[in-house]
C-alpha cells in the first residue's frame, strides 16, 4: 500500500527562500508534496484557497497580507491545516502571538534544511495522528449507524421488561432516535402462527426473508396511520410500540397488519393489543397486557387479533381438574386395551373442560393437557419398551411445544392413548395368555367341580371383572361358555366309552341326569342317547 502524501505550500517575499525550500530540498522522500508557492500574502492566500494544503510554510511578515492576518482565515477554510511561520529575531513576539492564535510552530532565521525538515515532519506526524483519530471516529459513527436498529431492539426489549428512572429513559430514547412520541403509547405483540412446523426443512435464507417481510409489512401498515416502531422479540414474535390517536383504533390497525401479512406472505399471524398507557415507565404493563391477550388467541388456533380490553373484565379463571372417577375410568380402559372406550372417556373429559363458564388461560390448558399425558404415560409402564420411540417422542414434542394448538394437543393425547392400548393388548396377549392357559388347564382337570368366575379369578390373583374381560379377550368366549363347551366335549368321549349317562353327568358336575341331557342337546342338537346310537349305526 502506497504511503499517502501530504500537500505543502511555501510563501515568502524572498524568492531565494521560496526556491531553496521548494526546489532544493527533496520533500518526496518524506511523503510531502509541494503543491504551490507564492511571494506575497495576497497571492499566498489565493493559493491556499485553491489548493487547501495540509501544511503551510510562510514568512510571518509579508507585503499585502501578513502571516498573522492569514491565521484566522486559514482555520476557517482548512481547520486541520498546520501553519509553520518563518520568523526573524525581530519578529519573535509576533511568532509567539501566532502560536497563541493556533499556529503549529515557527522557525527562526537563519535555519538549516535539517531544522525545517524536523518541524515539517513533526507537523506531518500530528496530521497523521489526527487523520487516524478522524477515521476512527468515522468508523465508529458508521458502526453506530449500522448497529442502531439492533441497539434499539435490545434497549426496547429491556424497556418492556424492566423499570428505569424517567430521566434515564428519556435520555436513551433520544440517543437512539426513536421516532415515537413518549405519550400516549400502546403495545402490539404479534406472533407467526405455527412457526416451528413451517420452519421445518426451510432454509435459513427463507426464514430470514419471512421474518423481514412480517416486520416490514407490520411497520409500513402502522406508519400509514400513526408513529410506531417494530422490533423482534423472539425468533417468531414481534413487538410494536405505537402512538394511539383519536381517529385510529389500535385493534383495527392491528387487524390491518394481520390481513396484509396474510396477503403478501406465506404465513398468518396472531396478535395481542394492550390498553393505552401514558408514559414510557408503563410500557412493561402494556407489554404484559399484550402478551396475555396474545395467549388467548390460542383458542382461535391462529390468524386472529385480541385486545386486552376483551379479557380484563372477565371473571377469574376457573381451575381445570380431572375427576377421580374419570381418571379411574380412563386408566381402566387403557389397561384393558379398549381404545374405543378410551376415546369415549377422553371426549367426556374434553367436553367437561370445554364447558367451563370462563375460558381457562392457555397456560393452564397446556399444563392440564401435559399433566394428562404424563398421567397416561405413567399408567402404562410397558409403554417404554413396547412403543415406537419415534412416535412417542413426536407426541411428547407436541405436548411440550408452545407452538402446538389445542387441536394438536388433543390429537397427540389420542395418539398417546392408542399407543398405550396397542402396548397393553400386546402385553395381555403374551403374559395374559399364560395366566388364562393356567386357568384352562385347571378347568379341564376339574370339570366335575362347580365354581364361580370369581373363584377362578382368585386363583390367579385378579379381580373378577378384569379376569372375565381378559378371559373373553383371549379365548373369545365367557368363562361359563368355555366350561360348558369343555364339558360337552368330554361328555362325547365318555359316551363313546359306553359309560352310563347318569355317571357321565356326575363326572361333569351335573347332579341330575335330566339337566345334563338338556344341556347336551342344546349344545349338540342330540340327546346323549341319540348321540351314542348314531355312533353305533
Amino acid at each position: 500500500m502506497d504511503t499517502p502524501f501530504y500537500s505543502m505550500v511555501v510563501i515568502d517575499d524572498i524568492r531565494a527562500v521560496v526556491n531553496g525550500i521548494s526546489k532544493d530540498m527533496d520533500w518526496s522522500q518524506h511523503g510531502i508534496q509541494i503543491v504551490g508557492t507564492a511571494y506575497n500574502g495576497e497571492d499566498g492566500m489565493a493559493l491556499i484557497r485553491e489548493t487547501t494544503p495540509d501544511i503551510i510554510v510562510t514568512d510571518i511578515r509579508m507585503p499585502k497580507f501578513s502571516g498573522t492576518e492569514m491565521i484566522s482565515e486559514v482555520f476557517t477554510l482548512i481547520p486541520h491545516s498546520k501553519i509553520i511561520f518563518i520568523s526573524g529575531y525581530s519578529d519573535f513576539e509576533d511568532a509567539q502571538k501566532a502560536i497563541r492564535m493556533g499556529a503549529f510552530d515557527y522557525i527562526l532565521k537563519p535555519f538549516t534544511p535539517k531544522q525545517l525538515v524536523e518541524i515539517v515532519l513533526k507537523a506531518k506526524g500530528v496530521l497523521e495522528t489526527e487523520k487516524h483519530e478522524h477515521n476512527q471516529a468515522k468508523d465508529m459513527q458508521k458502526m453506530l449507524r449500522e448497529s442502531m436498529p439492533l441497539l434499539r431492539q435490545e434497549y426496547l426489549n429491556l424497556l418492556l421488561r424492566f423499570t428505569a428512572k424517567q430521566e434515564r429513559l428519556l435520555e436513551r430514547w433520544e440517543f437512539l432516535q426513536i421516532d415515537v412520541e413518549q405519550s400516549p403509547l400502546a403495545v402490539l405483540v404479534l406472533e407467526v402462527d405455527h412457526f416451528a412446523q413451517s420452519a421445518t426443512n426451510t432454509s435459513v435464507g427463507e426464514i430470514e426473508l419471512l421474518r423481514f417481510s412480517v416486520q416490514n409489512i407490520t411497520e409500513e401498515t402502522i406508519l400509514t396511520k400513526t408513529k410506531g416502531i417494530v422490533f423482534r422479540d423472539s425468533i417468531s414474535r414481534f413487538v410494536a410500540i405505537m402512538n394511539p390517536t383519536d381517529d385510529v383504533d389500535m385493534v383495527t390497525l392491528t387487524d390491518q397488519c394481520r390481513e396484509n401479512i396474510a396477503k403478501y406472505t406465506k404465513c398468518t399471524v396472531s396478535a395481542g393489543v394492550s390498553l393505552i398507557v401514558s408514559s414510557l415507565m408503563e410500557l412493561p404493563d402494556a407489554y404484559r397486557q399484550a402478551m396475555e391477550a396474545l395467549s388467548f388467541t390460542y383458542y382461535a388456533e391462529g390468524n386472529s387479533v385480541l385486545s386486552y380490553s376483551n379479557i380484563q373484565s372477565k371473571p377469574k379463571t376457573e381451575l381445570l381438574r380431572l375427576s377421580v372417577e374419570k381418571e379411574k375410568e380412563l386408566h381402566f380402559a387403557i389397561r384393558t386395551g379398549n381404545f374405543e372406550k378410551v376415546q369415549h372417556v377422553l371426549e367426556l373429559i374434553f367436553e367437561e373442560w370445554d364447558s367451563q363458564t370462563v375460558l381457562p388461560s392457555p397456560n393452564m390448558i397446556r399444563t392440564r393437557y401435559l399433566e394428562l399425558s404424563v398421567l397416561i404415560h405413567k399408567g402404562v409402564p410397558e409403554l417404554v419398551d413396547g412403543a415406537d420411540p419415534a412416535s412417542l417422542e413426536e407426541i411428547m414434542r407436541i405436548m411440550t411445544s408452545h407452538d402446538s394448538s389445542l387441536r394438536d394437543m388433543r390429537q397427540a393425547l389420542e395418539d398417546l392413548c392408542r399407543l398405550c392400548c396397542d402396548c397393553m393388548e400386546s402385553y395381555l396377549h403374551s403374559d395374559g395368555q399364560i395366566v388364562i392357559n393356567n386357568v384352562i388347564s385347571y378347568i379341564r382337570d376339574h370339570l366335575h367341580v362347580n365354581l364361580m368366575v370369581g373363584d377362578y379369578a382368585r386363583q390367579v390373583h385378579l379381580s373378577a371383572s378384569y379376569f372375565a374381560n381378559l378371559f373373553k379377550k383371549i379365548t373369545g368366549m365367557s368363562v361359563m361358555q368355555f366350561i360348558t363347551q369343555e364339558r360337552m366335549e368330554k361328555a362325547k368321549l365318555l359316551l363313546l366309552e359306553d359309560k352310563p349317562i347318569a355317571e357321565i353327568a356326575l363326572l361333569l358336575g351335573y347332579e341330575e341326569r335330566s339337566y345334563f341331557s338338556d344341556v347336551f342337546k342344546k349344545n349338540t342338537g342330540l340327546t346323549p342317547t341319540e348321540f351314542r346310537n348314531r355312533r353305533e349305526m
